[in-house]
């Protein structure tokens, strides 16, 4: 039977400021998992600070 990895990215304080820069980490992240053989099985979110309107995204990933 193959082993499997998992592995847990959070991303902090996701918010609707600077969606540019948050668009562009979060797609250096992917792409550096994607090619070290991550998968992306789940994404969540959680809010922080409801007042500013910021959540912290977490990136649940596998690898065989």
């Amino acid at each position: 039977m193959a082993k499997v990895e998992n592995d847990l990215d959070i991303y902090y304080a996701a918010g609707n400021a600077n969606t540019q820069r948050q668009e562009n980490e979060l797609a250096a992240i992917m792409k550096k998992r994607n090619s070290a053989g991550w998968k992306l099985i789940s994404t969540s979110t959680a809010i922080v600070d409801t007042k500013n309107q910021f959540s912290n995204l977490y990136l649940f990933w596998e690898k065989n």
